[in-house]
Formats: structure tokens, sequence, C-alpha cells
């Protein structure tokens, strides 16, 4: 009996384990392009990394959901490529309008966790948005088109980032200050 719950209790190290070690050689694969020569920086950055994450998990900060981790930086790159064209026209086609301003958003995300804090930084990723100001459960975005569907892509990437930690997420109305359906103010 205690053999059977040794091997349970291996199990439940090693999978983890073998998991995080698999993730983060594959993303430093990725990062180097595959470049052999790469790993003597990468092995020891991987078992760092795996080290760390490890402790981190025993905290319980969050859980993630590895599959819409994948689903999520496809969707991010995505979206970095079409805002960056979106950008880019404006930039190179000075007739194309601008009409930067501020953006409410509120949001679900409860505050100070890994969620929100990925929220906050991949709206700043995006080409053409920033978060001005952060509120309890409001971000101030600065937007350079306040007509564009801002509201409705940043709750988009919400629920993706709400999936992604395994939170619970109802979509809510967002637009408390004008009836456009944009929120801007």
């Amino acid at each position: 009996m205690k053999l059977h719950s040794q091997s349970k209790r291996d199990q439940a190290f090693l999978f983890p384990v073998l998991g995080r070690i698999l993730l983060f050689a594959g993303l430093w694969w990725i990062l180097t392009g595959g470049d052999p020569t790469s790993w003597g920086v990468g092995i020891p950055a991987v078992l760092a990394t795996t080290y760390v994450s490890l402790q981190l998990s025993r905290r319980k900060f969050f859980r993630l959901n590895y599959f819409s981790l994948l689903r999520f930086i496809l969707f991010f790159l995505c979206q970095s490529l079409r805002a960056g064209i979106d950008v880019a026209k404006r930039v190179l086609q000075p007739r194309l309008p601008l009409n930067p301003g501020l953006v409410e958003f509120s949001t679900q995300l409860p505050p100070e966790t890994p969620a929100r804090t990925l929220l906050v930084y991949t709206i700043n990723l995006l080409p053409g948005t920033l978060v001005a100001r952060i509120h309890r459960h409001r971000l101030t975005l600065h937007v350079l088109d306040t007509q564009a569907p801002i509201i409705d892509e940043v709750q988009t990437l919400e629920t993706r980032i709400a999936t992604l930690f395994r939170l619970k997420h109802t979509n809510i109305e967002t637009n408390e200050n004008t009836g456009n359906g944009n929120g801007t103010i």
C-alpha cells in the first residue's frame, strides 16, 4: 500500500515538473529561433524558471489553463499584427482619421492579481492603446481612435484572460458614460 501512495506522489510531482520544463524549453527554442548554441544559457534558464514557477504555484496565486495559454498567445499575436497594421496605415496615410482620446473600461478581473496585471500589460503592448490610469475596477485607456470598437476588443481580451486563469467571468455593460457603445469619455 505504501508503494502505491508513493507512486502517486511521485506522479503528482513529476508531471508538473516535466510539463513546465517542456513549456519553458519550447519558449526558449522559439525565442532563440532554434539556435543550438543557445542551450548553454537556455538549460540553466529553463531549470531556474521551472523552479521559480513551481515555488510560485505552491502559493496558489493562480492556476493556468495551458491550452488556453496557447490560444491566448495566438490571439495576442494576431491582435498585435492587426493593430500594428492599423497604426502603420494611419502613419503612412495621413487622410485616415485620428481621433485620440480616453476611454473608460470597467473590468471584472480582481485587482492586484496576475490576471489583472496581464490585462494591463497586454493592453499596453497592443499598438495604439495605453492604460493611462488604473482605478479599483476601472481602467482609463488612451487610444488613437475613440470611434473604434475599443471596449468590445478589451472585453474580448479580458474574457480570454479570465479563461486563461480559470476565473469566472461574465460580460457586463462597460459603457457607463455614454450611450454609443464604445465607452468614450
